[in-house]
């Protein structure tokens, strides 16, 4: 088998998978491991994969090997404890999303996943979260507003030094470290504040939060549970928790 059809086999298993170990890699190709070692690190050096520990995990987001400064800007599947759960929450909060809706989307891992399955979609997206804004742009995306201001490298956002208030949108889209009866935390001050100037301008919050955050205190508190309409979750969730949530009149989706 030639190093083309090899790479060709092992892109689409990873596209199906997201995962692949040498030793499935080995089997697929009925290659050696020292071959398919090499096919990983010339695919990783393209961009068209991520080398990881004993194998390769696919892509996200656009090639960043031309641009240096870009490495660690988008994140990589094994940035999350369940990629597979974060995906399908993801996909389920753009489901709840109606045509030319106006959606603000603050700064996280799971809402950066949202951008592959908003790419049929007529829905606005207002952000300051420039790992979603570009990846977006990059695919060509129409609907973008970006909420501009001072680029903060650390936190990957746009950070505003005043409001805008002809904006309104249906939903304020956040992510979380944590998920108590105290409400939705978050370790980051600066995207704490920030989500907070865009709460002015959506009609309901919508929290994308994976199953083992809940229960979690998770550092600043962004939104108390009375501020909170939609949780999408896991179905690993704390069932107190979600019982919780449900007393509240907070509408839960288990995926």
């Amino acid at each position: 088998m030639t190093a083309k059809i090899r790479h060709h086999k092992i892109i689409t298993f990873l596209n199906e998978n997201s995962f692949a170990s040498v030793q499935q890699l080995t089997d697929l190709t009925s290659s050696s491991p020292a071959t398919i070692r090499r096919d990983i690190n010339e695919l990783n050096v393209e961009g068209k994969l991520k080398k990881i520990r004993n194998g390769a995990e696919k892509i996200l987001s656009p090639s960043v090997n031309s641009s240096p400064g870009m490495v660690g800007f988008y994140p990589n599947i094994s940035d999350y404890s369940n990629y597979e759960e974060s995906d399908l929450i993801a996909q389920k909060a753009v489901s709840l999303c109606q045509p030319r809706d106006n959606i603000f989307i603050g700064e996280g891992q799971t809402p950066f996943l949202m951008g592959k399955y908003l790419l049929d979609s007529s829905v606005h997206i207002f952000s300051n979260y420039l790992p979603l804004l570009t990846y977006l742009i990059t695919k060509d995306y129409p609907h973008l507003v970006v909420l501009g201001g001072q680029y903060s490298k650390s936190q990957s956002m746009l950070v505003s030094p005043e409001t805008n208030v002809s904006y309104q949108g249906r939903f304020l889209i956040v992510g979380g470290d944590g998920l108590t009866d105290a409400g939705l935390t978050k370790s980051a001050l600066l995207t704490f504040v920030e989500e907070k100037k865009m709460l002015q301008y959506a009609d309901k919050v919508m929290v994308l939060i994976e199953s083992d955050k809940i229960g979690v205190f998770g550092g600043v508190s962004l939104f108390t549970l009375d501020e909170i309409d939609i949780v999408i979750t896991g179905r690993d969730a704390d069932p107190k928790i979600i019982d919780l949530l449900i007393v509240n009149n907070i509408q839960v989706y288990s995926v």
